[in-house]
């Protein structure tokens, strides 16, 4: 049922991104009640040849043979609709000027080529809201379509992002300025993109605690030959956030703990080739998502082993509420303002801090558990979906008036 206007949301993350993200967990949730055009981030015409995206690309050839642009990802959500544009020029390599502004200015006619098309075939005109989420090269609404509103929305800190900052770091400025609304996910990128919004607000980031849920739930076989009572679980992507030497300082004072890490490595931004060489850190390498809530519920304790610097300092912590909605015990680094948290983590910034908090995490009761769960609860994405709609259906209205 199409209770509200569609959306068109733009993102920079395509919608099999493996581990998620935060703006195809509100789409999830916003197509309960609306279309929702997810417009996954272009590949190029050099990704064709990468094989780190055969599978990806592949599928989306054989809809673009028979001239289609879109697919219904995820049989629970009927009316969440990918568009996989078709694949556009390289630019990032480019410096800024003449040519690249061309080049992008063509990308962007293709994008919305795409998006126009599956717009027709869902007899969506006008009146859509459109956002853009992490995505500001590409900030444009490149058709005769008119949007009731267009949305920046500010997921990270775009300067610590390498590979988009060198663009994005101008277009995001430029995003901010040309959007009618901003919606940041932290306190902090809120401070920065402020002197170039008309309006900002901040919506946090949430768990999508019924999916971690389980009525059983089952060790995996990962995990059978790894010693329990010190399984201690970091999951996300192994890259430029890490704190390696702390990780590794910790696991060598301590022989018994054991470290289980799950999710892909950024080659790029990967520093912990030492640590993997000890015999107490395991790597599992990327998990579907489906399995992950079983390998944090047979964990001990999980981690957030951030560096503390000014891109993790602008970071809402995403997984947070994912170790809390399955109960578990949360050890972190203070690399950012944790305050709402305060009472269900454990924060440490060394070895010996770190020692410490994990004795008391371990010593675990059902109503710790309970708590956690509680707070994850309270921070359901169907929470955050409906506050940010209402942000903006609240600008629109005053808009009419």
């Amino acid at each position: 049922m199409h209770i509200f206007r569609p959306i068109v949301l733009q993102a920079l993350t395509r919608v099999d991104e493996q581990f998620g993200a935060t703006s195809i967990s509100l789409a999830k949730k916003w197509s309960r009640d609306r279309l929702v055009f997810y417009v996954d981030h272009p590949y190029t015409l050099k990704d064709l040849t990468n094989p780190a995206f055969a599978e990806q690309i592949k599928k989306r050839k054989e809809l673009w043979k028979k001239g289609i642009h879109h697919f219904q990802p995820f049989d629970d959500y009927p009316n969440f609709i990918n568009i996989c544009p078709e694949p556009v020029f390289p630019i990032n390599f480019l410096p800024p000027g003449l040519i690249y502004n061309q080049l992008k200015a063509k990308n962007c006619k293709s994008i919305w080529k795409a998006i126009d098309s599956v717009l027709d075939r869902f007899h969506v005109k006008d009146n859509f809201v459109y956002i853009n989420s992490f995505n500001p090269v590409y900030f444009s609404i490149s058709s005769k379509k008119k949007s009731i509103m267009s949305i920046y929305h500010c997921v990270d800190l775009i300067e610590g992002e390498k590979y988009i900052a060198k663009h994005g770091i101008t277009a995001e400025k430029k995003a901010a300025e040309k959007a009618d609304l901003v919606i940041t996910t932290s306190d902090d990128l809120r401070y920065r993109l402020e002197p170039y919004a008309r309006q900002i607000e901040t919506v946090y980031n949430g768990a999508d605690y019924d999916f971690f849920q389980r009525e059983n739930y089952f060790e995996s076989h990962l995990l059978k030959s790894i010693p329990k009572g010190k399984r201690v679980t970091y999951v996300g992507n192994i890259g430029l956030r890490i704190n390696y030497k702390l990780l590794e300082s910790i696991v060598k004072s301590d022989p018994e703990l054991q470290l289980i890490l799950i999710g892909p490595i950024n080659q790029r931004e990967f520093r912990g080739e030492k640590l993997l060489e000890y015999s107490n850190v395991h790597y599992l390498g990327p998990q579907k998502m489906e399995d992950v809530p079983d390998l944090v519920y047979y964990s001990d304790v999980c981690i957030i082993p951030f560096l503390c610097n000014d891109l993790t300092q602008c970071i809402y912590p995403l997984k947070i509420n994912e170790y809390l909605s399955v109960g578990k015990p949360v050890l972190t680094t203070p690399f950012t303002n944790l305050e709402d948290f305060e009472e269900v983590i454990h924060i440490y910034d060394d070895a010996p801090s770190f020692e410490v908090e994990l004795k008391k995490a371990l010593k675990d009761s059902k109503e710790k558990v309970a708590r956690r769960k509680e707070i994850a609860k309270n921070n359901k994405w169907e929470n955050r979906a409906s506050q940010f709609h209402n942000i903006y259906l609240d600008k629109i209205n005053r808009n009419a008036q």
